[in-house]
């Protein structure tokens, strides 16, 4: 159902090659597909859309994202997937040389266990802040603090000030600790996940669309949405999620376009 639009403009579709989706509060939330998303992604793969399946989450590998998306019934092939992990990973790849210091999963830093990392007494060239859930310990967030103001590079795996649970309650997200340690270092931070522009610009790549021939579709009205609309994508909120909270009357995010679920998407195809 659609649920707010800007009539004074005139949506169309007809151009439109592909979506590029977010994942967690879009095509599922509190442990469940949202109801009706399988079937839909499944009518829109027919009518031969391309689909880039990006994602904010940084506490899980690329693998595990899939795992879950398959164990809730999504078709989904592995070259679909496009985290901050492997934005990253291309990052890291391009400068194979400088160590880096990481705040992370044991999950994902594992993902890294191929590049070199700082030890001793050293200062690392890159300091990466992603979810570290796993071992909150604010010593790991001083730690990196103390390079970066020696001189270490601030790289965030994503820009989101908080995230829902499983029980759909709001935790503090990667971006809100990035912008802490950016803060007391007097530093600009380099973002690899949404809202980046240039995370948006590799997505692209990756499904080799234009910007005016793909879709953005998320709950988050600023890291997807308001992200997509600065790399110049139309972007649509979902009323799912982050989407639930969105009041336009109270946010400086003004959206032309809500649906009331990912499974609404296809009333425009």
């Amino acid at each position: 159902m659609l649920l707010g639009r800007n009539m004074g403009e005139n949506k169309n579709f007809s151009n439109i090659k592909g979506i590029l989706t977010d994942i967690d509060g879009t095509l599922f939330y509190k442990g469940a597909p949202i109801p009706g998303a399988i079937a839909t992604l499944s009518k829109l793969r027919k009518k031969g859309l391309k689909f880039l399946f990006f994602t904010n989450t940084d506490s899980k590998s690329p693998r595990t994202i899939l795992k879950i998306l398959k164990e809730y019934g999504f078709y989904i092939n592995e070259d679909e997937i496009f985290t901050p992990i492997i934005a990253l990973k291309e990052f890291l790849s391009e400068n194979p040389s400088k160590k880096s210091f990481f705040v992370t999963t044991s999950e994902v830093e594992k993902e890294f266990q191929d590049f070199p990392m700082v030890s001793g007494s050293e200062i690392p060239e890159f300091v990466i802040i992603g979810d570290f859930h796993d071992n909150w310990d604010v010593n790991r967030l001083n730690k990196a603090f103390r390079y970066v103001i020696k001189g270490a590079q601030l790289l965030g795996t994503q820009g989101n000030k908080y995230f829902l649970d499983r029980d759909g309650e709001p935790v503090i997200d990667t971006g809100s600790f990035v912008q802490m340690i950016a803060y007391a270092a007097n530093v600009d931070p380099k973002i690899f996940g949404k809202p980046s522009k240039e995370y948006f610009l590799q997505a692209l790549k990756r499904i080799d669309l234009n910007t005016d021939e793909v879709l953005v579709i998320g709950d988050d009205p600023e890291s997807d949405i308001h992200g997509a609309i600065n790399a110049g994508i139309q972007g649509i909120l979902v009323k799912t999620g982050k989407g639930r909270f969105y009041k336009p009357s109270k946010s400086q995010i003004k959206l032309s376009i809500i649906i009331e679920s990912f499974s609404s998407l296809i009333d425009f195809f």
